[in-house]
């Protein structure tokens, strides 16, 4: 079933990530798929980058959300509007995160359209 919305093409974490002011191409600093502390509950600092694509027009609210194994939700972004002209179908987001994670373990990335879930991207925690 297709709801005539944007796709995640691409969900990112990273330790940092600069755009460049002239040519606005992005620079990931330290992609990583997890964290391996010494000890928990562990305070952690990063960034997510997220690239969507939509072919048309439209404005959409996108939330991102970070859940437990439990389906238990650990913390939210602020919603955000996007805007799609038509002449470019991708539009990126880049969101700060400070989390306490209080335990080893797979946590899940939720990224919702106007309420919708429109994929899960997963960090391991060990």
């Amino acid at each position: 079933m297709d709801f005539n919305l944007p796709r995640v093409s691409s969900f990112l974490c990273c330790n940092n990530i600069l755009q460049d002011v002239l040519t606005k191409n992005y620079d990931l600093r330290g992609v990583f798929q997890g964290f391996s502390p010494p000890a928990y509950p562990w305070g952690a600092e990063f960034m997510t980058f997220a690239r969507f694509i939509y072919e048309g027009k439209g404005e959409f609210q996108i939330d991102i959300s970070l859940y437990n194994e439990k389906g238990e939700k650990i913390s939210d972004s602020i919603p955000r509007k996007i805007q799609f002209e038509g002449e470019f179908p991708m539009h990126d987001l880049i969101t700060a995160w400070r989390i306490l994670f209080p335990a080893k373990g797979i946590y899940i990335f939720k990224a919702f359209c106007n309420n919708l879930n429109m994929g899960e991207f997963r960090i391991y925690c060990r």
